[in-house]
């Protein structure tokens, strides 16, 4: 199959190196020195957007403000050639397929992977092995782009979940945005009134809870902004208050502590 990644950072970099071996695949990217750099570890790329085309599949791994407008620049050159885009939230996406000519197959692909390292040089073809993949259809969207999307998922290595546009940002609200905000609180607190520099004196855990902080702006900020974040945020406040009321009461942080592992068993 003929697939074309346009955006070779962390993510849209990790697939084309996992697919290129099994596909005639090309990259294409905005910066000179990436479209060099994955040159240099083997990958066929292009130099223009346009020679993205044709393709049986163009995959859309650009940051997020980006997704729509190469979505539009390529969308009336596509023909048959499904646009997957693998962006961290579905909605704008979801709109412009509303708006999209007829023709166009357009279907969402969220691969729950990552790192704090960004850019062609963290690229991982491994990074997606055992990770769920939310596949997410639009108003675009054939059974037969769907089947094509789901197969190149389970190739890299993924477990596929189809939702909606509307269900998906709204997860990715809980299961991205809220650890990130977490992270972040967290990281902005847990050095105040420690007489010595925590970099000396933390352990993984800290570590570990703060690496979120640590997320690329272009990535963060978008995440920050899911549909239900504010309320998210407000039931985390809601359940730190449940802790602190419990602090000196063994039985209570017992409990709590009880609920909050079950859902990791």
């Amino acid at each position: 199959m003929r697939i074309a990644v346009v955006g070779l950072g962390l993510i849209g970099g990790s697939i084309a190196l996992a697919l290129r071996d099994g596909h005639d695949a090309r990259g294409f990217d905005t910066d000179a020195r990436t479209r060099e750099a994955a040159r240099t570890r083997g990958l066929a790329v292009v130099d223009r957007l346009d020679d993205v085309l044709p393709a049986d599949a163009v995959v859309v791994a650009t940051p997020l403000a980006s997704v729509v407008p190469t979505l539009e620049a390529i969308v009336a050159r596509a023909g048959r050639a499904v646009l997957i885009e693998v962006g961290s939230l579905k909605g704008p996406v979801g709109a412009f397929a509303e708006r999209a000519r007829e023709d166009a197959r357009i279907v969402g692909l969220h691969p729950m992977a990552g790192s704090t390292a960004s850019g062609f040089a963290a690229a991982d073809p491994g990074i997606f092995r055992g990770r769920p993949f939310l596949v997410v259809p639009t108003a675009r969207t054939d059974a037969a782009a769907m089947a094509m999307t789901g197969d190149l998922a389970r190739e890299l290595g993924g477990t596929v979940t189809v939702c909606s546009v509307q269900i998906h940002d709204r997860v990715i609200a809980a299961v991205s945005a809220l650890p990130l905000a977490t992270a972040v609180a967290l990281a902005r607190v847990a050095g105040a009134g420690v007489p010595m520099p925590l970099e000396d004196v933390a352990g993984p855990g800290l570590r570990d809870a703060t690496r979120l902080a640590s997320t690329p702006l272009e990535l963060a900020l978008p995440l920050l902004a899911a549909p239900g974040v504010a309320e998210r945020i407000a039931s985390l406040r809601a359940a730190l208050g449940d802790i602190e009321r419990a602090i000196g009461d063994e039985a209570a942080l017992r409990a709590l502590l009880d609920r909050a592992g079950s859902p990791r068993t």
